[in-house]
């Protein structure tokens, strides 16, 4: 993974501090955990194989932070893309500061709608697949319809066929119906929770 590959991943920009990134691991770690998809072996498993990639990208950039640290750039002053962070991990900020609060629920906004982006990609693609499999049972079913009046060996073999296929795509149907489901109200978990911690920064931006 590159590290253009691994900022994308985490939703972060050039020069994003070693906070930053722990907390944007941290955050869209816990967002798109393989426990967020008990319910469903199939996302469950995207979800894990999604872990890793996230995974991944902690540690490329956190390697990357430290050795610009040894080679003595500064991979700790600057903030990431120019956002404000009210000074959140300098001197004399306190874990319950306001600039410390606003820094926190920035960065599990900006990681809510990361995720909830991640999650929007795997529901498109789900829902083209759903819209493609319908088709097919769709086609299948007509075959089947045409071919049931045949006689002969082909029309026993292209009815037979159209059989597996029918069945086949009305059962992918219903499968993706189900994760899409699924997916459809995390996003609106993950809708919730980014705007629940924009407004958190937004008070404690006031104090």
């Amino acid at each position: 993974m590159t590290r253009d590959e691994a900022l994308t991943t985490l939703g972060l920009d050039e020069g994003a501090t070693r906070e930053e990134i722990q907390i944007a691991h941290r955050e869209l770690a816990q967002m798109l955990h393989p426990d967020k998809f008990s319910e469903n072996k199939r996302l469950r498993s995207r979800a894990e194989q999604q872990m890793k990639r996230i995974n991944e990208a902690r540690d490329v950039l956190l390697k990357s932070v430290g050795s610009a640290r040894r080679s003595g750039a500064d991979g700790t002053g600057r903030s990431s893309g120019g956002r404000a962070r009210g000074g959140a991990s300098g001197a004399g900020a306190g874990s319950d500061s306001p600039a410390q609060i606003r820094f926190e629920a920035e960065a599990r906004a900006h990681a809510a709608e990361t995720a909830r982006l991640t999650v929007a990609a795997q529901l498109r693609t789900m829902c083209e697949r759903r819209r493609s499999m319908g088709g097919l049972a769709a086609v299948a079913a007509l075959a089947m319809l045409v071919t049931s009046r045949m006689r002969g060996t082909l029309g026993m073999l292209v009815f037979s066929v159209a059989s597996m296929l029918t069945v086949w795509g009305i059962v992918d149907v219903v499968s993706l119906s189900s994760q899409i489901a699924t997916l459809r109200k995390r996003s609106a978990d993950l809708l919730r929770q980014r705007d629940a911690a924009r407004r958190v920064a937004e008070e404690a931006s006031r104090l």
